[in-house]
């Protein structure tokens, strides 16, 4: 890699290039699969297929906790093969 003020630039040129390319032009650069945020069903929606063979406990859970149930999403996986903007470690130390 080149050293200083050479290495920034390269990597100012680069991001310049990536943010004039559409989704469907960045994708092709993809080295690997990848997985689509939309494809993760959010806590409500696996909770929904749950209680579909359970009783009236899950159906609690959801009613109390529908609002942050419908933005959040567990994910069990490679993180470094979704598709999104960011991956951000926040766990801290004690």
């Amino acid at each position: 890699m080149y050293p200083g003020p050479r290495r920034k630039k390269l990597w100012r040129e680069e991001k310049e290039r990536l943010l004039k390319m559409t989704l469907e032009e960045r994708r092709k650069e993809y080295l690997r699969d990848y997985v689509l945020l939309k494809d993760i069903p959010t806590w409500m929606e696996d909770m929904k297929s749950k209680s579909e063979s359970d009783d009236e406990n899950t159906k609690e859970v959801l009613q109390v906790k529908k609002s942050l149930s419908e933005k959040v999403s567990l994910y069990r996986g490679d993180i470094t093969l979704l598709e999104v903007d960011a991956i951000v470690n926040a766990a801290g130390n004690p």
